[in-house]
């Protein structure tokens, strides 16, 4: 029946809906059935019991923070019933049935994204279509047979997946040798990002270095909406902002600057002899740098930092 259901959705030329190829493929192998009694076999195709290790990992990848989805050739009824009838629970129901088209063709594997998904099936003709199609693969092996191209992970069971993506997605150590250079940078100072979504799955924050050599600035400049957070490790940060930079203050190792969004600002080692070096985290992923063309007011006011730990 399976290998029926499966034969039809690739030699077919027209698109019918799942549930159509699976009352035809049906009848197809067993012919003397009443149509009665296949239409209680193709419901009871919509309640047949999850794997046993199904629910404990979706509920692991849900505490894990994994938005969990189905990719299925049913319609999104049928995934639904069956979905229901297992007491499983997803974020989301993707269904062939809204590009028309079957699994393995690429535009069914098209409803994912490809930068963010971990596709896992144990069939291997469908985990080889999907990694065919630029997704990264997990392919569980339950005796069938494997695809064709490699999977990027080649686990037994669903509890096996879980436990890969809970190693995969946890806590993340960033070398100081693996820092990247590769992007928006500024006349004056070196940056290299050391936490994004790139190298560490980060969503909603920017991390890396800053280097500004001896008695030397950047540019006037500012990051649009996003919020910035300068610590100094090591030298002494002169910062200058405002509309013509006509205000300034300085900080030293331990220090933390902060630059609101929109705010031109300049940053300038004050020391003639030692390299500045900073880290910073913003509160956005996109490099967002905006250089400016401003004349300097002169001399800047300095503004004195006054708080709990910067006294007068």
């Amino acid at each position: 029946m399976r290998s029926a259901q499966l034969e039809r959705t690739w030699r077919e030329k027209s698109y019918e809906p799942f549930d159509a190829v699976t009352a035809r493929a049906l009848e197809e192998v067993a012919p003397r059935l009443d149509a009665s009694t296949r239409r209680r076999m193709c419901e009871t195709w919509l309640s047949l019991p999850a794997f046993p290790d199904a629910r404990a990992a979706l509920e692991s990848l849900h505490r894990a923070r994994v938005r969990r989805a189905i990719l299925s050739n049913g319609t999104p009824a049928m995934i639904r019933s069956a979905l229901a009838a297992a007491d499983l629970d997803v974020d989301e129901v993707l269904s062939a049935d809204d590009v028309h088209a079957y699994k393995p063709k690429p535009a069914v594997y098209g409803l994912l994204d490809r930068e963010r998904s971990l596709f896992v099936s144990a069939n291997g003709w469908d985990a080889e279509g999907a990694k065919r199609s630029g997704l990264s693969v997990a392919w569980i092996d339950r005796g069938t047979p494997p695809p064709a191209v490699a999977p990027d992970l080649h686990v037994h069971s669903l509890a096996e997946l879980a436990a890969a993506v809970w190693r995969d997605q946890g806590v993340r150590v960033v070398k100081g040798s693996e820092l990247d250079p590769n992007t928006a940078q500024t006349e004056g100072m070196s940056r290299a990002a050391a936490i994004n979504r790139a190298r560490a799955g980060a969503e909603k924050i920017w991390a890396g270095t800053v280097t500004i050599h001896a008695n030397a600035k950047t540019g006037a400049h500012h990051h649009g909406p996003v919020e910035s957070v300068i610590y100094v490790v090591r030298g002494r940060a002169r910062m200058r902002w405002g509309e013509k930079l006509e205000y300034t203050a300085e900080a030293g190792p331990g220090d933390f600057i902060y630059v609101p969004p929109y705010v031109p600002h300049q940053e300038i080692n004050a020391s003639r002899d030692q390299p500045l070096d900073c880290v910073v985290v913003r509160s956005g992923q996109e490099p967002v740098v905006v250089n400016l063309d401003i004349a300097p007011a002169e001399p800047p006011e300095e503004v004195k930092w006054i708080d709990s730990i910067h006294t007068s």
